[in-house]
């Protein structure tokens, strides 16, 4: 039976190891590693690993509000004792100045790169 690119892509995505998706795709670490060697398979990999992460970032952003209404819950709550309190608010305090620093920086890539594609068409 001949293993497709997607079997042993899917394999690969829902196994810990590579050995172990050898073994799901029923074959031997050195047909498996040949065939991973292929550049098209390289590719196929490449971008079902870049679907899988961006599905997952997505349900994770999907999240987050309902996450920060936890903490602000947690945070209000008279009945939640003083220092779990104060855990939420630190952790709501913290990542909120992670992100702004993280806009903050994509933000001036953004420009930086507004600035070259400009220098680049000017030159042309």
């Amino acid at each position: 039976m001949k293993v497709s690119d997607e079997q042993i892509i899917a394999a690969i995505l829902s196994c810990s190891t590579n050995i172990q998706a050898a073994e799901a795709c029923g074959l031997s670490e050195k047909q498996f590693y040949n065939r991973l060697s292929r550049p098209e398979l390289k590719e196929k990999l490449a971008a079902a690993r870049s679907k899988l992460l961006e599905s997952a970032t997505s349900s994770i952003a999907a999240r987050v509000g309902e996450a920060v209404e936890t903490m602000a819950s947690i945070m209000h709550s008279e009945e939640t004792p003083a220092q779990t309190r104060l855990n939420a608010a630190d952790a709501i305090v913290r990542n909120s100045l992670k992100m702004s620093e993280r806009t903050d920086v994509l933000d001036r890539i953004s420009e930086l790169e507004k600035a070259v594609k400009e220098v680049e068409d000017g030159k042309h």
